[in-house]
């Protein structure tokens, strides 16, 4: 009678060599629905067990989880010539997006990013800061009418999602779109959880059989995709920004003088890219902000008492809840990190969720600690809009809106928390309150 063999296993199915620990397959299967209702308490398990390298026990891909900050900024850096973006994450994502400055692999990408860099111009961005502070006078407004007879309760995630559509849309495109800030902001959430179920499924359907999930999803698409029509069609015709003292994003992705003009799926796909993550990414570090803040009183007082400390404020918010909480990456060809061969055709996972709380950096990781930005931020283990040469392209545009926005904020109104205890955080495309954030708003002095 044969014996299995002991000891951890040297191959994942016949072609997959195990080179870094982890998990064991029987375990992972057993638990993941669990894995799938709350991925990033199962990514703190593994780490914590196995360490900064891990292995999950995945056949195809192979598929690797790597959390220190050193091997992040290997992946992300130091081998970015070695890693495309060809992964489940970003397929999944260009159902919504297409093949957009997120998503393009890096063959599409470099010409991308070359043709839009000018669009974030010293003067673009800080042309945001007008657009903020007309979008401030519109909350200001709709929250002073909401507080005439006391304290009010407001969805603090639904306005800070509102307020980010209003601030992008005109920044990047020219045209007000706080008149469909609920619609867009609803297609957006859908759209995303769409992505996520894709992103999560054990037997992926394909998209053209008609689930309930599946028909969700195409309706919300179909709401991004009439947003954008409008949007060309109106600066097509000359109806918005005709005059506009610098080139926006809308100008650099309608120019027919480049060598090779943009195709109208390629100008879709850009505007729904800046859509969705020039808006809902900055709303959910904007509403951790101040779930944070209502969380700690005492560092509410003190940005209260000098709103200097906003940037500090935004930058710990980033750390503890990074809106992309999971990166991922194609290995194009074998390497070495942190001592173990990552072979060719695996998929390496980056969590900033992780590489934000990892000792080697962060003292204290799990507590709200604004002044650990006093001086900036650290070069290593700081990655909430990604390193190296794929950085977002909109970073300096969304430190400097969100900073002008909880500054402003914190000084007129008093955000408080209704309810103590934890939030449930919904790990979709983006770290969000499961329910919503309710808190409850009044003037101050």
């Amino acid at each position: 009678m044969s014996r299995k063999p002991s000891g951890p296993p040297t191959r994942y199915g016949w072609n997959t060599p195990v080179t870094a620990p982890g998990p064991d397959g029987s375990s992972l299967l057993r638990r993941v629905r669990e894995v799938i209702a709350e991925p990033l308490a199962y990514l703190e398990e593994v780490w914590a067990a196995h360490g900064d390298v891990i292995q999950f026990p995945i056949p195809k891909p192979a598929t690797y989880l790597v959390s220190s900050p050193s091997g992040a900024r290997d992946v992300l850096v130091n081998l970015n010539r070695d890693m495309g973006k060809r992964t489940v994450q970003y397929t999944s994502l260009s159902l919504v997006t297409g093949e957009g400055l997120l998503t393009a692999d890096t063959q599409a990408w470099k010409p991308r990013r070359r043709m839009l860099q000018p669009a974030f111009h010293h003067d673009m961005v800080s042309l945001v800061s007008g657009h903020v502070t007309t979008a401030l006078a519109h909350l200001d407004q709709k929250w002073a009418a909401l507080t005439v007879d006391g304290p009010a309760l407001v969805d603090i995630d639904q306005e800070m999602m509102s307020l980010a559509l209003e601030i992008t849309g005109k920044t990047l495109f020219g045209v007000d779109l706080s008149g469909e800030a609920q619609e867009l902001t609803d297609a957006t959430i859908d759209a995303l959880h769409g992505v996520i179920d894709k992103a999560q499924s054990l037997l992926p359907i394909p998209m053209f059989v008609p689930t309930p999930k599946h028909l969700r999803m195409k309706r919300a698409i179909k709401r991004l995709n009439r947003a954008v029509d409008a949007i060309v069609d109106l600066r097509r015709q000359d109806l918005i920004h005709p005059d506009a003292p610098i080139r926006d994003m809308l100008d650099v992705l309608l120019d027919p003088d480049v060598d090779t003009p943009l195709t109208q799926q390629q100008v879709r796909d850009e505007i729904a890219t800046f859509i969705v993550a020039g808006h809902e990414t900055v709303a959910s570090a904007l509403t951790w902000s101040w779930h944070l803040l209502g969380a700690y009183p005492a560092e509410a007082r003190a940005l209260q008492a000098d709103p200097s400390r906003a940037a500090r404020v935004f930058d710990e918010a980033l750390r503890l809840f990074p809106p992309a909480w999971v990166i991922t990456r194609r290995v194009l060809q074998d390497v070495e990190i942190e001592g173990h061969v990552i072979p060719k055709n695996a998929m390496v996972i980056v969590s900033p969720w992780l590489v934000h709380r990892h000792p080697d950096v962060w003292s204290d990781p799990l507590t709200f600690q604004p002044d650990r930005f006093a001086d900036g931020a650290p070069q290593l283990g700081y990655i909430p809009f990604g390193a190296g040469p794929r950085l977002c392209i909109g970073r300096d545009m969304a430190r400097l809106e969100a900073t002008q926005i909880v500054a402003h904020l914190s000084q007129a109104w008093n955000i408080e928390p209704v309810h103590s205890g934890e939030v449930v955080i919904e790990a979709s495309v983006t770290l969000r309150p499961a329910s919503g954030l309710v808190m409850r708003i009044s003037p101050r002095g």
